[in-house]
């Protein structure tokens, strides 16, 4: 679908009406109202802010406001169709009873065209209410229809599930009543009745009023609705009128009310102030930040954090922290007593008649107990960005995502995350790519809203995780889309050029910083804090818990840019950097009665194949460059630590050599939770030295000549050939979950008994009666 098609169907609905009204549709009009309504629980805010109140969830935050009581969109411009404000806490039921949605609209350009009014069945019932949350701009299955008012007064229906089928409506011209009347500078009510049927089905009628004279301006119905219309999640929206390189209206709403009991009321899905929580312990260090939404820090510039231990107490407030840019506060106790548990909550200075947000902080076992750590990494919000106006298969094998449908919006990750918690992990460890620049929207990063682009796709990662961290300890550490580039050579902040290429960090540097702050502000402290060139911080140090001793690395932040002249066997660069690597010199002499792990980013080396089998060049990946992966693992290998990462979207079991194939450390690179570039890594039996008689393990020497042993792998579910034969585009994009091996790693450390137990999880396998990935578990001494 071309970026207006489904503006341009849309609009034929407008002439659809029809000449003759039926007797339903005369009988809709003489219909008394069927229920009452009332506001929202929250009120929209009053002071301007990107935060729209804890009912709503706007797409995009940059394109949404709130000032004076009103929600105002900031988005008429040509492209900017169909701007949306999900209701969470309202959403359609299947009961067959009556249902209102009664809100005040006006445009903010009284001149201009467009069109505003209510998103109705948003997934069809088949969608978490924040899966429907992000509907926007092009229709597709599981869209539902929009109830409409536009700029010239005229009421309608229009279809957003299928953009070539326009809805049929019936508009009446009923006594008193003004039809057609431009809204200009009006202040207009839209009173959508919902009415049940003989035979199951529904008639929606739309009635519009001078919000000040009270005088009907316009009635339209929609006869006949078929139950599976109306299921799911409702939206406001604002559009200009779609008219081909043209910008135009912007609308504002005001006093939201619902009522009917097919509306589902659950005050619960309300987010906000707070979007979640997370904390890391080191000892008697704990830090803990909180996230907020995009509120006015004028009116609320601090925030507390209150604690109370679990075996009894009152509470009592720890600190205090100004909320900074990103939306974020820091917190920070040194004192800690990591040996008790004890619950948190999140408030203003200012007396406030609940919590802004709650969790607990476990208790450190000390290795008393095995510790569990989830392994998570490059988690993708939709298979298909929503700003892709066709869907088509990347492979002939690949179907066709419905685009509101649980195939294509994967956020909020239901099945990985509830899958992932039945294990019970007592660390969480993000390695890397928590949002994707392009996903689920267009890219931001370049625009002067970039900041909230970027939290955008910050928070969809936050309510994802954010049940599950709010109570757990969690490290999160930043790659190269989390800073918006689809490659990072770092080289210690020194840019030589534009390219990503040419090294260093290329999008503005405040950004950048912004995403450190909000990803890593929790983590443990660094070992060396001296930030890198443009004043951007460091996140590399260690730290202890669950009687393990970690340290965290960034191997792409001191990276060398690719030299593309020079041999691949013999170039020479830094992979970690000599201050990483001083640290991790030091670090080995640290605690040597404790197991060590090091958490990093990306394997160090290419286990990458083609369908041939044969070793791929990528300097993306970690083998490069060859001296600096050397001295890495060598110093890994001296402290004896087992390595977890992420990043290759390929879950894999591998010993990365020096020397020989099984000299050096043992990695775990955990699957992707959902990406669209694939990678593989096929042996065909080939190679020497197999596990289990697993075809596709053995020893394996990368382009770089580096010498490996690969233990495990989870392949997709199509061999690359068949990728390859299918595939017609530029790159190695699958977008189909059926096809690919994404989930999750888990690791059981028994410092007890000194083993550790890797497990490979898809994110759809039930622990209870479906398998692990195919190589795994696999159990090591430690």
């Amino acid at each position: 679908m071309k970026r207006r098609d489904f503006i341009k169907a849309a609009s034929v609905s407008l002439g659809a009406a029809m000449a003759l009204p039926s007797a339903a549709a005369l009988a809709a009009a003489k219909r008394e109202r069927l229920t009452s309504v009332r506001p929202l629980a929250a009120s929209i805010p009053s002071q301007q802010q990107t935060w729209l109140g804890p009912d709503f969830w706007g797409n995009r935050l940059q394109d949404w406001q709130s000032r004076n009581g009103r929600i105002e969109c900031l988005r008429g411009d040509q492209h900017f169709e169909c701007r949306t404000v999900s209701l969470l806490t309202r959403s359609l039921n299947n009961r067959h009873e009556p249902a209102r949605i009664r809100v005040t609209v006006g445009t903010l350009d009284p001149v201009a065209g467009g069109f505003c009014g209510l998103l109705l069945g948003v997934g069809g019932g088949k969608l978490d209410y924040r899966s429907s949350s992000l509907a926007q701009r092009f229709s597709g299955v599981g869209g539902g229809f929009m109830a409409t008012l536009d700029t010239n007064g005229g009421l309608g229906f229009r279809d957003f599930s299928d953009h070539a089928h326009p809805l049929a409506y019936e508009a009446i011209v009923r006594e008193r009543a003004i039809q057609g009347a431009p809204v200009g500078e009006r202040e207009i009510v839209l009173d959508c009745h919902i009415d049940p049927v003989p035979g199951g089905r529904f008639d929606v009628r739309l009635v519009a009023f001078d919000a000040e004279s009270e005088q009907e301006l316009g009635f339209v119905v929609r006869t006949g609705v078929l139950p599976h219309e109306l299921e799911g999640g409702v939206m406001l929206v604002s559009s200009p009128s779609g008219e081909e390189g043209a910008a135009g209206a912007r609308w504002w709403f005001k006093d939201v009310q619902t009522g009917g009991k097919k509306v589902t009321e659950a005050d619960v899905n309300a987010l906000g102030p707070v979007m979640g929580c997370m904390y890391s312990l080191n000892g008697k260090t704990l830090k803990l930040t909180a996230q907020f939404m995009p509120l006015s820090t004028d009116a609320h510039p601090t925030a507390c954090l209150e604690v109370k231990r679990k075996k009894g107490g009152d509470w009592q407030r720890i600190d205090t922290a100004r909320i900074e840019d990103g939306y974020i506060a820091r917190f920070r106790r040194d004192d800690w007593a990591s040996s008790e548990g004890y619950d948190y909550r999140i408030t203003f200075p200012e007396s406030q008649p609940s919590p802004l947000f709650e969790g607990s902080i476990a208790a450190d076992s000390g290795g008393e107990h095995p510790l569990n750590i989830a392994l998570f990494s490059c988690i993708l919000p939709t298979a298909k960005s929503l700003n892709d106006g066709f869907y088509k298969p990347a492979i002939p094998q690949e179907r066709t995502l419905g685009r509101y449908t649980p195939d294509n919006i994967l956020f909020p990750h239901r099945e990985l995350v509830s899958n992932c918690q039945t294990h019970d992990p007592d660390l969480f460890v993000f390695c890397d790519d928590q949002y994707y620049e392009t996903y689920p929207t267009r890219v931001g990063r370049d625009t002067p809203d970039a900041k909230l682009d970027t939290l955008y796709r910050w928070y969809l990662w936050y309510w994802t995780f954010r049940d599950s961290i709010r109570h757990k300890p969690s490290i999160v550490l930043v790659d190269d889309h989390d800073i918006l580039q689809g490659n990072l050579w770092g080289q210690g902040g020194v840019s030589g050029g534009d390219a990503e290429e040419d090294g260093g960090f290329k999008h503005e540097i405040d950004l950048v910083r912004m995403v450190y702050r909000v990803q890593c502000g929790h983590n443990p402290d660094g070992y060396d804090p001296t930030p890198i060139e443009g004043g951007i911080p460091v996140s590399y140090g260690s730290f202890i818990y669950g009687g393990v001793n970690f340290a965290f690395l960034e191997d792409r932040k001191f990276k060398s840019p690719p030299d593309y002249e020079a041999d691949p066997l013999t170039v020479k660069g830094e992979l970690l950097g000599e201050r990483q690597e001083l640290f991790l010199a030091e670090w080995e002499e640290t605690h040597p009665e404790l197991p060590k792990m090091v958490l990093t980013a990306s394997v160090w080396g290419s286990p990458q194949t083609d369908e041939h089998g044969n070793p791929l060049l990528d300097y993306d990946a970690n083998g490069y460059p060859p001296d600096g992966r050397r001295r890495a693992l060598q110093l890994v290998q001296k402290a004896g630590a087992i390595v977890l990462s992420g990043d290759q979207h390929l879950g894999m079991m591998c010993v990365q050599g020096v020397d020989d194939y099984e000299d050096g450390p043992l990695f775990f690179s955990g699957p992707a939770a959902a990406a669209f570039w694939q990678r593989w890594f096929e042996g065909y039996g080939k190679l020497e030295n197999p596990r289990n008689g697993d075809p596709n393990t053995g020893h394996f020497v990368d382009t770089f000549g580096n010498k490996m042993r690969v233990l495990a792998v989870a392949n997709p579910r199509v061999s690359h050939a068949t990728f390859e034969e299918g595939n017609d585009s530029w790159g190695k994009f699958l977008f189909d979950h059926r096809l690919k091996s994404e989930g999750y790693g888990l690791v059981r450390v028994n410092t007890r008994k000194q083993r550790v137990v890797f497990e490979c999880w898809p994110w759809q396998a039930d622990l209870k009666k479906d398998s692990q990935f195919d190589g795994w578990p696999l159990e090591v001494s430690l």
